[in-house]
């Protein structure tokens, strides 16, 4: 039989896979193959099939369209005007997924944060190591404990601090904490 499934259609129209091909996958042999291609080129309803993309084109002279066998003969003016290109085709289908994972990925968040908070020693293993196992991105502030050393480097930590903050607030679904260093890692120099 020379009859194909729907995929190889789709195949062939794409150019794909040749008729031989589609012929060879369906269990015939390259010899019979090429007598099948031989005969569908010639076809039953007074069309011929090329064999290189698989089309059907009518011999009727007023008609210039390439149209599909089984069942694909009809393509609507709407069809048409989705996008009529493969590569267009392809970008909508893109956009359409991409607005699906994002709203998926909205609607899955369980938490939101849009704070900086402040941790110790004993949080540590629970709000950072576990929190970004799970798949959460934590960003760690470490502070340090004001002191008279230099005025410069608080007005620095303050500026640090304050952007820390701003970008918790843009980034809710990011776990912002802020540590004192010392309590943080062991022997952090004050200085």
């Amino acid at each position: 039989s020379t009859a194909t499934s729907e995929f190889s259609d789709a195949l062939m129209s794409r150019g794909i896979v040749t008729f031989e091909q589609a012929m060879i996958a369906k269990g015939a042999t390259p010899d019979e193959a090429r007598r099948l291609a031989e005969l569908n080129r010639s076809g039953n309803d007074g069309s011929a099939v090329d064999t290189t993309s698989g089309l059907r084109q009518k011999d009727d002279t007023n008609s210039s369209q390439q149209q599909l066998g089984d069942g694909y003969d009809d393509v609507s003016d709407a069809d048409a005007s989705i996008g009529g290109d493969d590569d267009d085709d392809d970008e909508q289908f893109i956009k359409k997924y991409r607005r699906m994972r994002i709203h998926d990925m909205k609607k899955g968040r369980k938490q939101e944060y849009g704070d900086v908070i402040p941790i110790s020693r004993p949080d540590w293993n629970r709000e950072v190591n576990e929190a970004s196992k799970n798949g959460l991105w934590v960003v760690v502030n470490l502070t340090r404990i004001s002191s008279m050393s230099s005025r410069t480097r608080d007005e620095l930590c303050d500026k640090v601090e304050e952007a820390t903050r701003d970008l918790a607030d843009k980034f809710v679904h990011v776990k912002f904490v802020s540590i004192p260093s010392t309590s943080a890692i062991e022997n952090w120099p004050e200085e």
